[in-house]
């Protein structure tokens, strides 16, 4: 079958990012508010905002969909020589920016710094983008921070291991290589910062080439397979993070469950990209909207920025959190939220959209 012509840029992509990002804020505010109050003080549709490892993980998926789109076509093409260069233009300007920042809101305010940021260490390791590889310094400095290094170490296996491997071995090869890959880091303890993401990159890429090269599968079976991955995803991550879910007492055991919920959403993820590039139903079209875009269009800045912001913001309410939790959720919503969005915006005016080439974007 011949390969299928894709675009680089399919507007529903950055809709979804655009929403996991703006969830990625709510969590951290979720986060803040049962940090201060006991959990069952607030209802219960307030503890739906607490699965932003979901949104990181779908973050990884686009990242290996949208890179692999333009290669998909003609898989056995070597990589430009300037894909590294390009991929470092578009992450590191505002990230070396948002640590700045990060660090100088910490020095007006400490108490809104995480732990082990001063430490030079911590500096040397974020500047060299290996900070998640140990837990002391994984959040410091800028919580979410973590998932960028361990992106851009994807991004450096992607070119020099997983197309050469692609190339030549086949999707069997990249899948076998990248399980030992996963394998080092965890046999090392440094599983705390999620090294499994790299399939979920993978499937990322796999989505991709599907959508270059479609096999003989209806349309309505491929929405079938999409609605009935997301659904069995959706109750698995409602059942397993439920407070009272019997985890396993072994760390292995653990990690296995942990990594095959991943997977299923990745999964997931990835028939939904497939179903949106061959086979949008209207419910795409809200992920094409005006607001859910413009969020899109500035999500890397948003993930990069809000977590200090919202520290910032809530730090003179946090005594006052115990006593009126959902009063002040609300106060928050419309208060600190929309002006955390708002700096956002004019931070990647500043330090992204420079870098930015036309339909070029990736969390």
């Amino acid at each position: 079958m011949q390969p299928r012509s894709t675009p680089k840029y399919y507007p529903f992509v950055e809709g979804i990012r655009g929403l996991a990002a703006f969830y990625v804020v709510l969590n951290h505010i979720w986060a803040r508010f049962v940090a201060v109050a006991p959990p069952d003080t607030f209802p219960r549709w307030f503890h739906l905002l607490k699965f932003g490892h979901v949104a990181v993980a779908i973050f990884i998926v686009l990242s290996g969909f949208c890179l692999m789109l333009p290669i998909a076509p003609r898989v056995g093409l070597p990589l430009p020589p300037s894909f590294l260069k390009r991929r470092a233009r578009r992450i590191l300007p505002a990230y070396f920016a948002a640590m700045l920042i990060s660090l100088l809101l910490g020095m007006m305010v400490p108490a809104i710094l995480p732990p082990h940021s001063r430490e030079w260490q911590s500096l040397l390791t974020h500047v060299l983008l290996v900070h998640n590889w140990t837990p002391r310094w994984s959040i410091a400095i800028n919580g979410p921070f973590w998932s960028i290094a361990l992106e851009c170490q994807i991004y450096f296996i992607f070119a020099l291991v997983l197309l050469p491997i692609r190339r030549h071995a086949g999707r069997g090869g990249v899948l076998a290589v990248a399980a030992a890959l996963v394998a080092i880091p965890m046999a090392l303890q440094l599983d705390g910062t999620s090294p499994w993401f790299l399939l979920l990159f993978i499937q990322g890429m796999f989505a991709a080439e599907w959508v270059a090269h479609p096999p003989r599968l209806s349309h309505h079976a491929l929405r079938a397979l999409a609605a009935l991955l997301t659904l069995a995803c959706v109750a698995a991550e409602l059942t397993i993070w439920r407070d009272n879910f019997p985890w396993p007492h072994t760390p292995w055991q653990a990690g296995a469950l942990l990594i095959g919920l991943d997977l299923l959403l990745g999964s997931a993820t990835a028939a939904v990209l497939i179903v949106g590039a061959l086979a949008p139903p209207r419910l795409f079209a809200l992920l094409c909207s005006s607001p859910v875009l413009w969020l899109g269009s500035f999500s890397y800045s948003l993930y990069l920025l809000h977590d200090p912001l919202l520290a910032l913001g809530l730090h003179p309410l946090a005594s006052h959190i115990n006593s009126a939790p959902l009063p002040l959720f609300s106060l928050v919503l419309i208060s600190v939220l929309p002006v955390t969005l708002g700096l956002c915006w004019l931070f990647h005016l500043a330090f992204e959209r420079p870098f930015l080439r036309s339909h070029n974007r990736v969390h």
